[in-house]
């Protein structure tokens, strides 16, 4: 059973290998993937992949596991491009969930097994709150410019540990148990703390900067290198 929840949970885990294409003229989306915003919900056409793997087959007969969103979490630092600026200017830090588009299958025209998929999406937009209100904690303590910089993928690492968790609690809540009002208790809760951090929410800059694959800010570069996780042992 562990290894299966493992296969299970890779589904939804951020894939460091998401591909990221030519941008097509669009706000919430390039040719590959869509990124999350509050006016836009993962449409049932946005799973693209109508074939799928025979293993997810296999997961569609023992589980109902017949809609998978391929979802991730980006993130990336820019800093001032001159050496003047890095004194006075702070660096800027983008966080966005990305669902790939090519990658995400569905194979049932159930609408509930699509709704299943959607609230992953948010869980991925749920982390990506937590970890500009950690960064800001962090700040609002030693507010200089570099910390966000110094703390940037310690709090990402440690969110997304606690997102890979939650996403495992609701697959196994949901599919591998299929507990009586699972979903419906998970959608409520996510529902609670999406509202309960709007103020944190991805924006048309977080989306942009994914978008563009470039600095949006004039003056800045992409980060050559950022400190890694300090909390890792």
């Amino acid at each position: 059973m562990k290894k299966l929840v493992i296969i299970l949970i890779i589904l939804f885990v951020a894939q460091n290998g998401f591909g990221q294409e030519n941008t097509q003229n669009d706000s919430i989306r390039n040719e590959t993937h869509i990124f999350w915003s509050d006016t836009y919900c993962i449409q049932m056409e946005d799973f693209q992949d109508t074939i799928a793997t025979s293993k997810n087959r296999e997961y569609c007969e023992k589980y109902n596991l017949c809609w998978g969103a391929f979802t991730g979490l980006f993130s990336i630092m820019d800093i001032p491009q001159k050496k003047r600026d890095k004194k006075v200017k702070e660096e800027i830090i983008y966080f966005s969930p990305a669902f790939e588009i090519n990658q995400s299958y569905r194979l049932t025209s159930d609408s509930m097994d699509y709704l299943k998929q959607v609230i992953v999406f948010d869980m991925y937009e749920l982390a990506a709150r937590n970890c500009r209100i950690e960064l800001d904690s962090v700040y609002k303590k030693i507010p200089a410019i570099g910390t966000k910089g110094i703390v940037f993928k310690s709090i990402e690492s440690k969110i997304q540990e606690e997102l890979g968790k939650m996403v495992l609690s609701y697959t196994q809540e949901v599919y591998i148990l299929n507990e009586e009002g699972a979903f419906e208790k998970w959608r409520k809760l996510i529902n609670e703390l999406l509202n309960q951090t709007n103020n944190y929410k991805t924006t048309a800059n977080d989306r942009l900067r994914f978008i563009k694959k470039e600095p949006i800010e004039i003056g800045y570069i992409k980060a050559k290198t950022v400190i890694g996780n300090l909390f890792k042992e």
